[in-house]
């Protein structure tokens, strides 16, 4: 990155040199090939097959819960291990607060999407995701979880 350094100034290699100071991100580039070796080994079809079955848990138990508006495909439609929606009379904040207080993450707000909340007349929604790393029990503590908001809320 530099050719001298003095009390009074210092003198830089030209660019792009001058740019590439210290070591190399090299554990970051050894975690993201073991990351690339593992979805590999376990095989990136099991995966979507997986995190779609259990998107499809997700949805399906959403929609049957009183108050619950789901938003995107209903269940038995293709989707992903992502399911954002609405709990009638409760506000997203409060959802997420409510079941990060069960132990369950969740992503809460506009997701980059205000235009669609408008339009479906949201302020903001609640998002909750799946993965190879989650259980169908995970799902069914969080549809738990949500069953009990309204009550909880008095909504």
């Amino acid at each position: 990155m530099i050719t001298t350094v003095t009390m009074e100034r210092a003198e830089y290699l030209p660019a792009p040199q001058r740019f590439e100071a210290g070591t190399q991100r090299i554990s970051q580039a050894v975690a993201l090939a073991a990351a690339a070796n593992y979805l590999t080994e376990t095989g990136l079809d099991r995966i979507h097959r997986w995190e779609a079955d259990l998107g499809q848990r997700m949805v399906a138990g959403l929609e049957s819960i009183p108050g619950v508006r789901v938003l995107g495909p209903a269940a038995g439609k293709e989707r992903i291990g992502l399911a954002a929606f609405d709990v009638e009379g409760v506000h997203a904040h409060d959802v997420g607060q409510f079941l990060d207080s069960r132990g369950i993450a969740v992503r809460v707000g506009h997701h980059c999407a205000q235009p669609l909340h408008r339009r479906l007349g949201l302020t903001a929604t609640t998002r909750a995701s799946a993965y190879l790393y989650n259980t169908t029990d995970d799902v069914d503590r969080f549809l738990e979880a949500v069953a009990g908001v309204r009550a909880y809320f008095r909504a």
